[in-house]
């Protein structure tokens, strides 16, 4: 299962700063903006429980709710496409991810989930172009190094990029499977560069 854009923490936060003013004997009404907020955090929080339990329409439809209440939930929007991906609702997932990358600016897992979203699709190029950008906000986000590595993988792509990517990779990696893919791939693209320097220099 796709990992979920968690948002239990900022419910956990927000139980913190409503506990907070009561023992300091201050009870401040909400305003209408902030219950909206915190009724959206909830439903979120619910729709983030059903996800883990691969419940996808109740998910789906919890997290309709919460960004009802306020469409500025980032989390939520990842959420989203990833219970609608899940359901093979993939132009409206991808459109989610869109709209959660744009309100997650430092975010990797936007560009990620969409990137899965291509390579379940087959669409291997625009992947990896798409796991490339999650990679720009994080660097070694470990999901987006694995998916790029197996894209150009199955691209049969050599680029320097893709050897740094590897490199990161197995700085960060400790899954044995992935550690062998990783090694793999290190051998055959270094191979590959190689290869293209020398004929680059013949030709010159």
């Amino acid at each position: 299962m796709h990992k979920a854009h968690s948002i239990l923490a900022t419910v956990v936060l927000l139980a913190g700063v409503i506990g907070g003013c009561a023992r300091t004997g201050r009870t401040p009404r909400p305003t209408p903006a902030e219950r909206s907020t915190q009724q959206a955090v909830e439903l979120a929080a619910r729709a983030e429980q059903a996800m883990r339990r691969e419940q996808w329409s109740e998910s789906v439809a919890l997290n309709r709710e919460a960004l009802a209440a306020n469409p500025a939930l980032g989390g939520a929007w990842t959420n989203l496409g990833v219970g609608l991906m899940n359901l093979h609702e993939n132009l409206e997932a991808a459109q989610c991810f869109q709209r959660a990358a744009e309100l997650l600016p430092t975010d990797p897992k936007p560009f990620e989930s969409l990137a899965l979203l291509h390579m379940n699709m087959g669409w291997h190029e625009h992947a990896l172009q798409l796991y490339d950008m999650s990679l720009e906000r994080s660097p070694y986000w470990l999901p987006s190094i694995r998916g790029s590595v197996l894209a150009a993988k199955n691209l049969n792509r050599s680029t320097d990029d893709g050897l740094d990517r590897i490199k990161r990779g197995l700085l960060v990696e400790k899954d044995p499977k992935w550690r062998r893919l990783f090694e793999t791939e290190q051998v055959r693209v270094s191979q590959d560069l190689a290869e293209s320097r020398r004929r680059e220099g013949r030709a010159n």
